[in-house]
């Protein structure tokens, strides 16, 4: 490889820079690693026009397209964009030709078609010159597991408490349980009687300021009758006399 002008060099760190981009990085690995289609009429229904894996195709073909006009115009060099750079054309030829039908565009993306074509003959060249790896050696048993190595030392097993003993008396036949635990014998065995809740009121509560009374079994005084009201007396009626002078 030649080395490169100055403003050669500038160039390709820029181009660089624009293909480790998060957006291109990721169009880039998809068309590299996953992309498969074979047919336009399949990728079209399966990746319409505004889908991720379509804008990935789009970013790709734009960016290669791109990148061969200016090794056409020996803005930089053919050989140092074919050892940095994947050329993917081989991949998305039946899609492009396919988009070039459908839009009636027969030079699209022709700058990125002459590139792949080129760098397909680079590559069977430059393939002789390299040595084949060695062939990868069969495994006769089971894969080993990863391991990774410990940054730090395991922390101690925590001891495992014994199991606690059952709580349950042995009762022998005919014979009943004593509150302490003792077997009366000739007495007949109960079951164990439950817990009574009893509740307990306190004469001291206070509500609001105001005390609190607790009465047991009040008796409730029958109400007493109210006295009949007397009836109002009539007014008495004015003699007729003489009216009073003024």
């Amino acid at each position: 490889m030649k080395k490169l002008a100055p403003p050669q060099t500038e160039t390709m760190l820029r181009l660089m820079a624009l293909a480790d981009s998060p957006q291109n990085l990721e169009a880039m690995q998809y068309v590299v690693f996953q992309f498969d289609f074979k047919e336009y009429e399949q990728f079209i229904i399966e990746c319409p026009p505004g889908s991720i894996r379509f804008n990935n195709l789009l970013r790709v073909a734009v960016f290669c397209d791109n990148l061969g006009y200016l090794v056409e115009n020996d803005s930089v060099d053919r050989e140092a964009v074919y050892e940095l750079f994947p050329i993917p054309w081989a991949k998305v030829e039946p899609i492009l030709q396919g988009m070039r039908r459908e839009l009636d565009w027969p030079d699209a993306f022709d700058y990125f078609e002459r590139l792949g074509r080129d760098y397909v003959k680079w590559w069977e060249t430059k393939r002789k010159r390299i040595k084949p790896l060695p062939p990868a050696p069969e495994s006769t048993g089971a894969p080993r597991a990863l391991t990774v190595a410990r940054t730090r030392a395991p922390l101690p097993a925590r001891p495992v408490p014994p199991p606690r003993p059952a709580a349950a008396l042995a009762v022998r036949p005919g014979g009943a349980v004593r509150p302490g635990g003792a077997i009366r014998p000739g007495a007949p065995a109960s079951a164990p009687a439950k817990p009574t809740l009893r509740v307990l009121a306190k004469p001291g509560l206070k509500l609001a300021g105001k005390a609190i009374k607790v009465l047991k079994r009040a008796k409730v005084a029958k109400a007493r009758p109210r006295p009949k009201a007397k009836p109002k007396s009539k007014a008495r009626p004015r003699p007729k006399g003489k009216s009073k002078r003024r």
